[in-house]
């Protein structure tokens, strides 16, 4: 079995479901911030390229170009950068249901792998992005929501989760 999909199982426990979000949804999950950051980035750039141009040919303060450089790097953070950087971690993002608990490996620096114990477990929602792809937050007692982003055929895993807990 190749080594990302491998989990540390207990000795009773029996690998139901895994998965993994859907590629292009998940980079695109966001795409109107993507969108509006992106054309942000562009007319801060165009500004960037004026205010050099008036520093060099007009010898304008170098003053002119602060807000548009603030401006460039921060809405390539929320646009193209967030895409880049969206795609890099999906590579490492897998997800696996026991008969015990949820398991969420994220990748990242030491591959953190999340267990929650399925005797926590109360109930889903879901959040549909077509006709079969959706993201599911699973709510657990005492815990922080876990949200599995963007999942491509997710009937089987939603099945298992009314088997838990049919209510």
């Amino acid at each position: 079995m190749n080594d990302r999909l491998s989990w540390q199982l207990k000795d009773t426990e029996v690998l139901l479901w895994q998965g993994r979000p859907a590629p292009r949804c998940y980079t695109f999950r966001h795409w109107l911030q993507a969108a509006l950051g992106t054309l942000i980035f562009l007319a801060s750039s165009f500004w960037l390229m004026v205010g050099m141009q008036l520093i060099k040919d007009r010898n304008y303060s170098w003053w002119l170009l602060v807000v548009p450089l603030i401006l460039v790097a921060g809405s390539f953070l929320v646009g193209p950068g967030q895409l880049i950087l969206a795609r890099l971690k999906w590579e490492k993002i897998y997800y696996a249901l026991t008969d015990q608990r949820l398991l969420v490996r994220q990748g990242g620096f030491g591959n953190k792998t999340s267990s929650y114990e399925m005797t926590d477990y109360r109930h889903y929602k879901s959040k549909p992005y077509g006709r079969q792809l959706l993201s599911i937050k699973l709510f657990f007692h005492q815990k922080t929501p876990v949200v599995l982003e963007c999942l491509e055929h997710p009937a089987a895993l939603m099945r298992l989760l009314d088997d838990v807990n049919p209510s």
